[in-house]
């Protein structure tokens, strides 16, 4: 009796710490997203984004927080808080669907280490150090050589368009999950299927923000799915990142 009281209480308490820190996890990305508006805006007003390496190069060497945010570093940092928050949404609604619910965790891992590997981030920042430290020329022209690949890799549709909307997809699972759910509303569920439903919906037209000035309809498409599909999913963060914090005093 006394070896199942302890075994119930640690399960118990691991519970609860797994919801404090998936809760945490999703309100860390509901601040992550806030700040990269803080940041990504005022930038982009100033002046349309880079598109030479040495535009690039200039940007990472006058701020290099400001190319981190624009090539992802907001999105690198979210990746990584979905892998705790993930697994406490699983570790809630296993009981009312545990094999949908096992489906999402996979999706959200997979997607997470293929954009991880794929963010050129932090490489052009360490090409934009390696530039200005170039003594002559052959060295630069070789710098510049890799850092227009890294472009051609953050425009593209390889991996980085791949990995973020493998975890969309499993976040859009668990919200459907969530509205058979008794631990959750149905207006935290819809919040996530329509926020997320909106950001898979705007993965075709990723490569038309980067590849010249868009049309006036793929800019209404983009500004519908990206853009209000980004305001629901910070509000989902926020409903789910609250509603774990509270279901960690009745975990048991």
């Amino acid at each position: 009796m006394t070896t199942h009281t302890t075994h119930a209480a640690g399960m118990s308490t691991d519970k609860r710490n797994l919801y404090t820190i998936g809760g945490a996890a999703a309100l860390f990305c509901a601040l992550m997203y806030v700040i990269a508006l803080a940041v990504y805006v005022p930038a982009n007003s100033a002046g349309p984004a880079p598109a030479s390496v040495l535009e690039w190069f200039t940007v990472f060497q006058d701020n290099a927080l400001t190319g981190l945010f624009f090539l992802g570093f907001a999105d690198i940092v979210i990746m990584i808080a979905w892998v705790p928050m993930i697994l406490a949404l699983y570790g809630a609604l296993r009981r009312r669907d545990s094999a949908w619910a096992a489906v999402a965790v996979p999706l959200v891992m997979v997607g997470v280490a293929v954009y991880l590997t794929t963010n050129t981030a932090f490489s052009m920042l360490t090409l934009s150090n390696q530039y200005a430290a170039a003594t002559n020329d052959a060295e630069k022209a070789s710098i510049l050589a890799a850092g227009q690949t890294l472009i051609a890799i953050s425009q593209g549709t390889g991996g980085q368009y791949l990995g973020m909307p493998l975890a969309w997809l499993g976040g859009l699972i668990v919200s459907l999950v969530m509205l058979r759910s008794d631990d959750f509303s149905r207006l935290t569920a819809w919040v996530g299927i329509l926020g997320l439903g909106l950001l898979l919906a705007s993965v075709p037209f990723a490569g038309y923000t980067t590849a010249g000035e868009p049309t006036v309809i793929v800019s209404a498409i983009v500004a519908v799915t990206y853009v209000g599909g980004g305001l629901l999913s910070l509000a989902w963060y926020i409903l789910i990142g609250l509603r774990l914090l509270k279901l960690r005093t009745h975990a048991g």
